[in-house]
């Protein structure tokens, strides 16, 4: 695969229109992903992802394996298997 040179994008968010850098690494991997280079400048492309985050609602859920009681963002009927941060740490680990 021939090397890429980085290149300049212009956010599409009216309210922002900022240049942002797209080095050749981000345009070697969505060329490999066949996904279109971005089109939003880095800041607003984080915003567009925490909008979708859910932080409003918590969920009194059991840990998948020491069985507290603990709360996350997911309801009993989501199809994640849930853990307490203690043992997420210990599973990934």
């Amino acid at each position: 695969m021939a090397k890429r040179d980085s290149k300049t994008g212009t956010c599409t968010n009216p309210a922002c229109k900022k240049e942002f850098l797209i080095i050749a690494q981000e345009i070697s991997f969505y060329e490999e992903k066949g996904l279109p280079m971005p089109d939003l400048c880095p800041a607003c492309r984080h915003r567009q992802r925490m909008a979708l985050r859910n932080e409003r609602r918590l969920y009194k859920r059991t840990c998948a394996k020491c069985n507290k009681d603990m709360l996350s963002t997911y309801p009993e009927d989501a199809p994640y298997t849930i853990y307490c941060q203690k043992c997420f740490w210990e599973h990934i680990g």
